[in-house]
């Protein structure tokens, strides 16, 4: 009698077969795990319970657990490398600022290697100092013809006294600008040339005409200040 019940309530349906609690225990079970497949994580209670409810409740609560430290390490992983991110953006502007600003001082320095100066009417002067290159004479050349042409000037002396040396490069860069300003009408003074600096024009033989020549910039000015006063007298 026992296993004809038995066999009637096997074939009776699932939800029929269960208790309540059974019941509400499954559809908690249901209910979580679509919590977990949408990304919901909470913290689940282990349950005290050592049937297949119980096991399949509780390894849902494992992997909701496991679920949620795997988000936290992934959140705490991308608020690092956001941090990260933002760091490197912030070294980075400063180094660009660094670099611009490394930039702007070399522009001044080279500026200031050879300045241009009006130093009497129609004068200028262009002291040139230290070790010059091409790129720096190409600077000058471009303040000097735009300054000549900007003033006037009927004299441009280009004193290379304080220049460290003078090779090849630098002594044909000098005969362009001599050159260049005789086009527009500005007699040049080249004065301050060293020894080695006239040894190195006779070796490469170049000719820094039209440039008049003068040993010092006192000699300079003398010519420049003097053509200047006869030209007013005149």
């Amino acid at each position: 009698m026992s296993d004809g019940t038995e066999d009637e309530q096997k074939r009776l349906p699932l939800a029929a077969r269960l208790l309540d609690e059974e019941m509400d225990l499954l559809r908690w079970i249901g209910s979580r795990m679509s919590r977990v497949l949408i990304g919901k994580y909470e913290e689940l209670p282990f349950l005290d319970r050592k049937d297949e409810l119980g096991v399949v409740a509780n390894m849902v609560a494992r992997v909701a657990r496991e679920l949620r430290r795997s988000r936290e390490r992934d959140e705490a992983r991308r608020k690092e490398l956001e941090m990260r991110g933002r760091e490197l953006e912030a070294r980075v502007a400063e180094l660009e600022e660094a670099r611009a600003e490394q930039e702007r001082l070399l522009a001044r320095v080279r500026e200031l290697s050879a300045p241009v100066l009006e130093v009497y009417r129609s004068v200028l002067l262009v002291p040139i100092a230290g070790a010059l290159d091409a790129s720096l004479l190409a600077q000058a050349e471009g303040r000097v013809l735009a300054r000549a042409s900007q003033a006037g000037a009927r004299t441009v002396i280009l004193d290379i006294t304080g220049a460290l040396a003078i090779d090849p490069v630098v002594a044909e860069g000098l005969v362009r600008i001599a050159r260049a300003l005789s086009l527009l009408g500005a007699r040049v003074v080249l004065c301050g040339v060293s020894p080695a600096a006239a040894r190195t024009a006779v070796e490469q033989g170049l000719d820094f005409a039209p440039a008049l020549l003068r040993a010092d910039l006192g000699s300079a000015l003398e010519v420049a200040v003097f053509a200047e006063l006869r030209r007013a007298r005149a």
